[in-house]
């Protein structure tokens, strides 16, 4: 059997929350183990030249200035980051609707969002990592042992194919579906919605404009184009997250390409002109996982392991960081007496994360279940306050101050 590795802090679940985690605790002087499958398929070397990933992410000004802290953000290839200045919604069953428009002018804002690849923005993280002196350990988790004392002591983690890791806490990243929240007895509470998050990537005959498109319909969803970075070849790239009810979204990824760009022109109103396919379809589930606690005795959660929402507002990954932001402030403020696992420390990042997570899943699941299909005297009280948001300047400065946190 081979020894045990021991160290300060094990972060489980290889995505960007938890290689942003690792780095940070890092960066404070910790020993990191970075443990979860490895990547599969590899990143390719050559990032800049890649070709383009169906996963985007909309991060905040916020995210951007966790990113700055962990000095990750100018390390990020240019070329493959877009600015969202303009955001445009429509609501698609009211033909004589007011778009609700929002800018960063407005929001007092450098730029409302900054459209990022998943896999940029994970290979940066993990470069930055293994700079930073991360351990990085490829294997799954099939034990978490506890040690006697809730404060005091080392967690064992057993992983598949890999020695044992010691850790005085253990970071909690793997996912909605997360096995080591199973191990700790934390049993979440799942909605599912009978959606499923379809994604692609398209280049369009007009330009974008760094704005981010969405139209929202009872019947076909939810449908986002975010600016993805333009070239000589193209007017304008877009990525697109069509949040749609099941059998839609079995039907989108059954179409050619050429079928599925004629339905995104058309259901798009074709204000980005004709698109083109450049990434095939994917398809992902949505659901709304909550937690009834964000710790547990040497652990914390994090991102989705902690909290799942639905896509229609983009904020999922920028609640993930959120929580890393608000562990690195406790791991900073904590007092040279209090031991790293000590419960005390870690009720102060459940209490400060609780009320963003709650508000957001509130907001997201109670737009969601408003855009559904509801009865007619809802749906006429829904269309009323559309247009009151949709025409108040003050309204629109609250929806951006909220969107940028």
């Amino acid at each position: 059997m081979m020894p045990a590795r021991t160290v300060d802090v094990a972060v489980v679940g290889r995505g960007a929350v938890g290689a942003a985690a690792a780095l940070g605790c890092a960066q404070a002087g910790l020993s990191v183990c970075w443990i979860g499958p490895n990547a599969a398929p590899p990143f390719p070397a050559d990032t800049v030249n890649a070709g383009w990933d169906a996963r985007v992410f909309a991060l905040s000004p916020a995210t951007r200035e966790l990113l700055r802290r962990l000095r990750i953000w100018d390390a990020l290839p240019a070329s493959r980051i877009a600015p969202v200045y303009d955001m445009r919604v429509f609501a698609g069953a009211q033909a004589d609707a007011p778009e609700l428009h929002l800018d960063a002018y407005s929001g007092r804002v450098d730029a409302l969002a900054w459209i990022v690849e998943n896999r940029v923005l994970s290979r940066t993280l993990e470069g930055a990592a293994g700079f930073a002196g991360v351990l990085t350990v490829n294997g799954t988790v099939e034990s978490f042992e506890p040690p006697a004392s809730a404060a005091g002591g080392h967690v064992r983690l057993t992983i598949a194919g890999a020695a044992a890791v010691q850790a005085r806490l253990v970071i909690a990243a793997d996912g909605a579906d997360s096995s080591l929240r199973a191990m700790a007895g934390i049993e979440p509470s799942i909605r599912e919605y009978g959606q499923r998050a379809v994604v692609a990537n398209f280049d369009a005959r007009r330009p974008h404009a760094d704005t981010a498109w969405q139209w929202f319909d009872a019947q076909m969803g939810v449908l986002a184009l975010l600016p993805l970075p333009a070239d000589s070849a193209s007017s304008g790239r877009v990525s697109m997250v069509w949040s749609a009810p099941e059998p839609l979204a079995g039907e989108l990824c059954s179409l050619s390409h050429a079928e599925l760009a004629q339905r995104v022109t058309q259901a798009s109103q074709g204000l980005l002109g004709d698109l083109t396919v450049i990434t095939p379809p994917q398809a992902f589930d949505l659901r709304l996982v909550r937690v009834p606690r964000f710790i547990a005795p040497h652990l914390v959660l994090v991102g989705d392991a902690a909290h799942v929402i639905h896509p229609l507002a983009g904020q999922g990954m920028n609640l993930g960081f959120g929580d890393v932001a608000q562990l690195l402030d406790v791991l900073k403020t904590r007092e040279p007496h209090r031991d790293l696992a000590d419960p005390l420390l870690w009720r102060r990042y459940e209490r400060a994360r609780r009320e963003a997570v709650t508000m957001m899943q509130t907001t997201t699941d109670g737009l969601q279940r408003l855009f559904g299909d509801v009865p007619e005297p809802l749906a006429r009280l829904r269309d009323l306050g559309w247009r009151a948001v949709a025409r108040s300047g003050w309204m629109r400065q609250r929806l951006v101050a909220h969107a940028v946190r």
